[in-house]
């Protein structure tokens, strides 16, 4: 009808004009004639659309008379899931929200409450049509700007929503940015949204790693909450960190072996799903497959296998998690830490951000098996951050401000550091290598009188951390070490006076490390240990045997409590950067991390029980 009636106004009197009005026509009533999923033409549409205006602002009229019942109608439909016949159409929305945004100082009463409500939870309004969308992220800046208290409530479902794939949430950030600008001191409270909404531990992978990457995403446009995000992320990461260790300190070696080997075998069968680049995206579009962490029913068995069982599915499920939020946040920091952010100070920011968390969260947490690898790639994509990093690690470890514990633990990340990071330079390992010796040798020189005297070993173990430290970056780089005939820092005569300095410290470092530096100390003629390794075991045989002379000298040296003893084997024996088992993660840190088989050549030998399982090596 609408067509007929658009030709009918033609003149009839130009064949030509009456050719090209059929023409006009067919096409003029194609255009019109579309159909909503009401059935409702263009015309209809135009006429319901202003029956609705009339409607919303009737409804707000009737606000000045204390009569809330058509808002609130309003406000109910609003609420209706979508999947509700009677949900509002987008069409209707997009003219209440207009209505709305040019009336909004007429929203500020209690009677609106419920409308303004229902309009922030409108269900999945990022989803919206284009159009709708607009007028809906239009009425949230209207509303807020014009009346701020209601920016407090919009902002806690946009950040509930971080669960989202960072693909659904770019209006959300949008909003936040916007705001964050335009009301500073929001940032206070959006802090503690972004606490109160991190998913648990025990949550799923795909809302751990969304959550996650929505954080770090927040702190690309809001430098006053970047250290909080960091540092909640940080500490999520570390608490799955440590239960996953404690879930493997609760197994047995041969069924932590196991694990690996499955871990491994997923890894074959699906290496198509597991290059670097695909398996981040996934991660970016909030891609998760939990189940296939879990085992099948029939895997259960009774007793100690069942509970085996149980406890390897927990540890598979961490893993998981710990692998997929470590990949997002190293493949992020890489983008973000570029020479040129370097160059600007934004780089740098970042890289002090972490550096800060590091000695706050992650130095003083013990046995942390993954989280440390951050920093561990961060640091050596520019010679600078590593120069930064080590002199975090030495002003630590060698600081009299700082517990025994701390600096120990300093000392094993930088010999843990100096061994496998593969883009040092010979400048830098030679350097701190100089720095240890230097240290060790005014040491021997200062308290190498205490030994003999009362007290025990204990007392000294600064000194066999830093010792230890020392071995292990030789067994590592002793290439670098060698000058032709000659050693840097004259290794030899250094390593000659420590092994045979009262402190004995080839007798209570740890042995694995002792072993395998005697080994190649020997073969590359610095120093001859096993002499020494040989007597301190006939002396320890002797000790357990009850035959030991208790008024032998030395005899305070050996004498401290089996607890105190333990304590130090385990703090010897931590080195922050052992291989990873996280598989995704593990490529990632291939191209900057140096495997004990490619230094090792002949040092392993099957023929010497003593070496055969060095796990720290």
């Amino acid at each position: 009808m609408m067509a007929i009636e658009q030709t009918s106004k033609r003149s009839a009197d130009s064949p030509v004009a009456s050719v090209e009005g059929k023409k006009r026509r067919v096409e003029f009533a194609d255009e019109v004639m579309i159909h909503s999923e009401n059935g409702e033409s263009q015309t209809n549409k135009a006429f319901s659309a202003k029956l609705y205006r009339n409607f919303v602002l009737s409804a707000i009229e009737d606000l000045d008379r204390n009569d809330a019942s058509q808002v609130n109608s309003l406000a109910s439909q609003l609420s209706l899931p979508q999947s509700n016949p009677d949900c509002i159409s987008a069409e209707n929305l997009t003219v209440l929200l207009r209505t709305l945004s040019y009336n909004v100082s007429k929203l500020d009463s209690q009677l609106c409450t419920p409308l303004i409500q229902s309009i922030i939870n409108f269900e999945k309004w990022w989803e919206l049509p284009t159009a709708t969308l607009g007028t809906y992220i239009f009425f949230i800046k209207i509303l807020c700007s014009s009346l701020p208290k209601w920016w407090q409530d919009v902002s806690l479902p946009l950040v509930a929503n971080f669960i989202l794939p960072v693909q659904k949430t770019v209006q959300h950030h949008e909003m936040l940015k916007y705001f964050l600008r335009t009301i500073p001191t929001s940032t206070g409270f959006i802090d503690s949204y972004i606490a109160r909404f991190f998913p648990n531990k025990n949550d799923s992978k795909k809302n751990l790693v969304n959550y996650a990457a929505n954080v770090l995403l927040l702190t690309d446009y809001c430098n006053e909450l970047r250290f909080q995000s960091w540092s909640l992320v940080i500490e999520k990461v570390i608490s799955i960190d440590v239960e996953l260790q404690n879930e493997l300190d609760e197994l047995d070696d041969e069924v932590e072996n196991d694990i690996d080997d499955e871990i491994d075998d997923d890894d074959d069968e699906n290496d198509h799903d597991e290059d670097t680049e695909e398996a981040n995206q996934n991660l970016e579009n909030g891609s998760d497959n939990d189940s296939e962490d879990e085992f099948n029913d029939d895997d259960l068995m009774d007793g100690q296998e069942e509970y085996n069982v149980v406890v390897s599915q927990n540890i598979k499920q961490l893993s998981s998690k710990l692998d997929a939020i470590l990949s997002l946040i190293t493949k992020r920091l890489s983008q973000s830490l570029t020479a040129e952010s370097i160059e600007n100070g934004d780089g740098v920011n970042i890289f002090n951000t972490l550096i800060s968390l590091f000695k706050s969260h992650v130095l003083p947490t013990y046995y942390t098996r993954s989280i440390q690898y951050i920093l561990f790639h961060v640091s050596q994509q520019q010679l600078e951050l590593m120069d930064a990093f080590l002199v975090t690690l030495i002003d630590i470890a060698f600081s009299p401000n700082e517990t025994i514990e701390k600096r120990i633990k300093s000392l094993q990340y930088i010999g843990s550091f100096i061994a496998r990071a593969k883009r040092l330079s010979n400048t830098q390992i030679i350097f701190v290598a100089s720095y240890l010796i230097s240290w060790l040798n005014r040491y021997v020189l200062e308290r190498e009188e205490e030994v003999n005297q009362t007290g025990g070993v204990e007392r000294f173990k600064h000194f066999y951390a830093a010792f230890q430290a020392l071995c292990y970056v030789f067994c590592f780089r002793h290439a670098t070490f060698r000058d032709g005939d000659n050693w840097e820092c004259d290794l030899d005569k250094f390593f000659q006076r420590m092994v045979l300095s009262k402190f004995n410290p080839l007798k209570y470092c740890n042995e694995n490390v002792m072993m395998m530096f005697a080994r190649i100390a020997q073969h590359e003629g610095v120093a001859y240990c096993f002499s020494i390794i040989e007597n301190n075991n006939n002396e320890r045989l002797k000790g357990i045997m009850g035959k030991s002379d208790s008024q032998s000298p030395g005899t305070a040296v050996s004498r401290w409590s089996l607890a105190t003893r333990q304590q130090f084997i385990d703090l010897q024996s931590y080195f922050p950067y052992d291989p990873l088992f996280l598989k995704n993660y593990k490529r990632m840190m291939k191209d900057y991390y140096i495997e004990w088989s490619d230094v090792s050549r002949d040092y392993e030998s099957d023929e010497s029980d003593e070496v055969d399982d060095v796990r720290s090596i």
